[in-house]
C-alpha cells in the first residue's frame, strides 16, 4: 500500500496498481471555469501525475456563483495561475503546467504535440476554440472527453455521460458535430457530459469586460457546472484505470447509436415516401 495520505482512501477502491496508473497519466485540460476548474481538481485529488491547464481568461466577480477559483482575493488574476496554485497545494507531487493563452485552429495541433498526452479534456465554451481542440486531438488519435453546455439548465437528473453524436437540446454540441462531420468524424470519438434538459434562453449578446466579440450570456446556477466537471473527471479516471473496459463500453454504446440512427432513417424515408404519394 502506498503510504501517502492523499492516496489512502482512493487506494482502498482502486489498489496500488490503480494509483500508479493515475500517477502515470498526463492530461491536457482546456478551459478552467465552472466545469474545468472542478474537473481539474478532481483529477489532481485522484492522483493524476501530470496536467496541463489552458485558459486565457482572468477571474471576474461574476464567476463567483459557480467557479472553484473565483474568490474576492483573486479577482483579476489569471485563472490558470490561480488554479495551478490551488492544485499544487492539494498535490505537490503533480506536475502542473499553466498556459495562459487562447486555443485556435492554427495552434491547437502544435500545443498537443508538445507532450505525449493520454487524453484531452475539453471544457471550452466557445464553438471555434472547442472544435479546433477536438479536431486536433482526434487527428492525433488522443482520447477526447468534452463538456457540452451547462448554462441555462437547472435539473441535475438530466445530466449524463454519453457520445457527442447522441445529445439533444444542446446548441454547443450541435455546432461541434457539424464541424466534426465536415472532417469526416462520426460517433464513437468524443465522450461528453451533457444534459437532455432544454436550456432556458440566454440574454442578448453583451459587450465583454475583457474585450473581444459580444457574447450572449447564459444563466448559470452554482451546482450545475461543478456537476458537469465532476462527471467529466469520473469518465477520465475510469478510462485511465481500465482502458480496455472503457473501450468495450463505448463500442456497445456506439452500436446502440447506429441502431437508433438506422431506425430514424427508415422512419424518415417512410414519411417522405408517404408525403410524395
Amino acid at each position: 500500500m502506498l503510504n501517502t495520505a492523499l492516496y489512502e482512501r482512493t487506494q482502498i477502491l482502486i489498489g496500488d496498481a490503480g494509483i500508479k496508473r493515475l500517477q502515470q497519466c498526463n492530461i491536457f485540460l482546456a478551459g478552467v471555469g465552472g466545469v474545468g476548474g472542478h474537473c481539474a481538481e478532481a483529477l489532481v485529488r485522484a492522483g493524476v501525475g501530470r496536467i496541463t491547464l489552458v485558459d486565457n481568461d482572468v477571474v471576474a466577480a461574476t464567476n463567483k456563483n459557480r467557479q472553484l477559483i473565483a474568490l474576492d482575493s483573486n479577482i483579476g488574476q489569471s485563472k490558470v495561475e490561480a488554479l495551478a496554485r490551488r492544485l499544487h497545494d492539494v498535490n505537490a507531487a503533480c506536475h502542473i503546467v499553466a498556459m495562459e493563452r487562447l486555443i485556435t485552429a492554427e495552434d491547437a495541433a502544435d500545443l498537443l504535440r508538445r507532450q505525449r498526452y493520454d487524453c484531452v479534456v475539453d471544457c471550452i465554451d466557445t464553438v471555434e476554440c472547442k472544435t479546433a481542440l477536438l479536431c486536433a486531438a482526434i487527428e492525433q488519435q488522443i482520447r477526447v472527453f468534452s463538456s457540452c453546455g451547462a448554462g441555462g439548465r437547472l435539473d441535475p437528473l438530466q445530466v449524463t455521460i454519453g457520445d457527442l453524436f447522441d445529445t439533444e437540446n444542446d446548441g454547443l454540441a450541435r455546432a461541434c458535430r457539424q464541424a466534426l462531420r465536415q472532417r469526416g468524424v462520426g460517433p464513437g470519438t468524443v465522450t461528453v457530459v451533457h444534459s437532455r434538459e432544454k436550456g432556458l434562453p440566454p440574454l442578448e449578446p453583451q459587450r465583454q469586460e475583457a474585450g473581444g466579440r459580444d457574447r450572449a450570456l447564459n444563466g448559470t446556477i452554482s451546482y450545475m457546472p461543478p456537476l458537469f466537471g465532476l462527471l467529466l473527471s469520473s469518465a477520465v479516471i475510469r478510462c485511465a484505470l481500465d482502458p480496455k473496459k472503457w473501450d468495450e463500453e463505448k463500442q456497445r454504446a456506439l452500436r446502440k447509436i447506429k441502431k437508433m440512427e438506422k431506425k430514424s432513417a427508415k422512419k424518415r424515408a417512410k414519411v417522405e415516401k408517404t408525403a410524395s404519394e
